[in-house]
């Protein structure tokens, strides 16, 4: 969807640079001992996290697809390397292009 939205209303360019889908929130999954109180506000969860791997795996182009909790700091250290190599990969690729 956000891919669609960069194209209809963007040059187009962004929707075809390499991206990483992150999916944040995994605590919420992950923590069956949680009160309704403890949980965020309206946050409510309408499929497994099985079922939206697989949906996001059947539409992304690429499988750079990596869970995370902002709150828990699960996952913060393995994106934050990931990103890093990303960036350097690309703009690595860039460089020789230009040169």
């Amino acid at each position: 969807m956000i891919n669609r939205e960069l194209v209809k209303y963007g040059t187009g360019k962004l929707a075809q640079m390499p991206q990483v889908v992150v999916v944040n929130k995994i605590d919420a999954w992950d923590d069956q001992s949680a009160s309704k109180e403890e949980w965020e506000k309206g946050l409510q969860t309408k499929m497994s996290r099985e079922e939206l791997d697989l949906g996001l795996k059947e539409v992304m182009a690429h499988t750079r697809l990596m869970w995370m909790s902002a709150k828990e700091k699960d996952g913060l250290d393995d994106l934050m390397t990931r990103l890093s190599m990303f960036v350097t990969k690309v703009k690595n690729a860039h460089e020789k292009i230009d040169s």
